[in-house]
């Protein structure tokens, strides 16, 4: 009787090692993307709330708050047809790198006195979005203090 492994048990399992090794390199490289794209998307949410916050505390009759495109107003959600594009609400040009910045606009809606704004950040392309969505009226921008 022999004591110990053959060479063929071995290398069988050695391959079935290897085979369980390789499985979870695929799951890191999953792992990976995905934690990127978490960033990408924590980034632009980011970006989508500075913007916010600071169209909340504009001027109802910001330079930048304009309804300049009134044929998208049916439409808030568009990044193509657009009132304001890497622009802040002072008019001012911002550079976001990758990111790209869309500011639609729609006056009077849904009631008179009152804006309808949508922020839309987007990367990869236009192919990921985030979208934050306010409505802003005279009455509260000239009530503050």
């Amino acid at each position: 009787m022999n004591n110990g492994f053959t060479l063929i048990e071995v290398l069988i399992a050695m391959t079935v090692f290897s085979i369980g090794i390789l499985g979870l390199m695929a799951l890191q490289i999953i792992s990976i993307r995905g934690t990127t794209l978490s960033d990408t998307a924590t980034v632009a949410g980011t970006i989508a709330q500075t913007h916010m916050e600071k169209i909340i505390n504009a001027d109802f009759y910001a330079s930048g708050l304009k309804d300049v495109n009134a044929s998208n107003n049916h439409d808030l959600d568009s990044t193509v047809n657009r009132d304001y594009q890497n622009m802040d609400v002072d008019g001012e040009s911002v550079e976001l790198g990758r990111y790209n910045f869309v500011l639609n606009v729609a006056d009077h809606t849904p009631i008179p006195n009152t804006k309808t704004i949508v922020v839309l950040v987007t990367w990869n392309y236009g192919r990921q979005i985030r979208k934050l969505t306010t409505i802003k009226s005279l009455s509260t921008a000239s009530n503050r203090l």
